[in-house]
């Protein structure tokens, strides 16, 4: 199994799948036909969905001894860029550590998902198996919302849970954050910057937005923090603004983003955002502003007894609870009404140049999951 995993691993990094909106990116085409022909030769039905220009996903249906009940598995095909990388798409082994771009986060899980594939097209699992491998988590994640939107209404029943083998040093990701995207817009007036009584500066007021940001910060890290996910947090992200040294700048636009936890309500986001436009509002001058949250993913938390959680903590005891900083595709999933959890290998440098998985954290997440689907004998 060893040499099996090391083999498709080196064949999936060898597959440049950068994200398309990210550093000019290819999407996952390429991605997606190897992995359909891996499903193919083993006799599944492998079906490739197009979600967009270069994005694909892929499913295929094990067929389990008991048709009414199912457990998802899913992998994103997807990888960020790879600046600063030498041989990104070699796989290099030094000792326990296989280096490349995605063998951490995530290759070696959808390396683990096919070999998977294999063992259970000879050995008929007890319910079916959902193989999903999704196109765009590192952007937007529009490859998990087709398929809760366009396939998964297809299967029935609702599967029974949903692994997502997220990297989570084979601990079990519970819960995780959400983030929303926010933007402000200021309008001013322009005018020669000699004149700037005929002006009205229009950067200047996000300093009252910037203030009532840090305002809004300090209170969220006074507040009790979550157990598993500490405090929520906002920062700022983008600030434009201004086109020409001499002139008095006539639009700015801030941009920030709020890192959300599962117990906050929309009520409390949108009185942020109200709080944060009135302190531009209130900065002396006459310009105007508006601002609107323009893309949400919620955060998420599985609901206590769920039972592919009390299955996974049979079958791999030693693997705590924890909760997850960065958001997941599995809050997709959960909002449809499957409860489902994170699990994934041991490594380092999700996103980073030295970007590595270990083997045999590969070798016991396949050898966990295995365990997890007979569990459901």
């Amino acid at each position: 199994m060893k040499n099996r995993i090391i083999t498709l691993l080196s064949e999936l990094v060898q597959i440049n799948s950068i994200n398309r909106t990210l550093s000019d990116g290819p999407g996952e085409r390429q991605l997606t036909e190897f992995i359909a022909r891996h499903l193919n030769n083993l006799k599944l039905d492998a079906e490739i969905q197009t979600v967009g220009p270069d994005q694909r996903n892929v499913t295929a249906i094990i067929a389990g001894k008991d048709r009414q009940r199912s457990l998802l598995l899913n992998a994103h095909l997807d990888t960020v860029g790879v600046d600063g990388m030498e041989q990104p798409f070699t796989l290099k082994r030094e000792g326990d550590r296989l280096y490349g771009r995605g063998t951490y986060d995530m290759k070696g899980s959808i390396a683990i998902m096919l070999s998977l594939a294999d063992y259970f097209i000879q050995q008929k699992p007890p319910l079916d198996i959902l193989l999903t491998f999704v196109s765009d988590e590192e952007d937007k994640s529009t490859g998990m919302e087709y398929l809760v939107d366009k396939w998964l209404p297809q299967v029935s029943p609702v599967p029974i849970g949903g692994i997502f083998l997220e990297p989570t040093e084979e601990d079990i990701g519970v819960c995780h954050r959400g983030f929303t995207w926010y933007e402000l817009t200021v309008t001013g007036k322009a005018a020669h910057g000699s004149r700037p009584e005929e002006g009205i500066d229009a950067i200047l007021p996000l300093r009252s937005a910037l203030e009532e940001l840090s305002n809004i910060q300090t209170e969220l890290q006074s507040r009790h923090p979550d157990p598993l996910l500490g405090h929520a947090s906002i920062h700022s992200s983008i600030i434009k603004g201004g086109s020409e040294l001499s002139v008095i700048p006539s639009r700015s636009c801030l941009q920030w983003e709020r890192r959300t936890l599962p117990d906050e309500s929309p009520g409390d986001l949108t009185s942020e955002l109200e709080r944060i436009i009135q302190a531009v509002n209130n900065h002396a001058g006459d310009h105007t502003v508006t601002g609107r949250e323009f893309f949400l993913r919620p955060p998420y938390r599985v609901a206590d007894g769920a039972e592919v959680l009390e299955h996974l903590q049979k079958v791999s005891q030693q693997s705590k609870l924890v909760g997850l900083p960065f958001w997941a595709d599995s809050a997709l999933a959960g909002a449809k009404g499957i409860p489902s959890i994170l699990f994934g290998p041991i490594g380092h440098g999700a996103h980073a140049i030295d970007e590595w998985v270990s083997l045999k954290s590969l070798l016991n997440v396949y050898e966990v999951l295995k365990k997890l689907i007979m569990d459901f004998q």
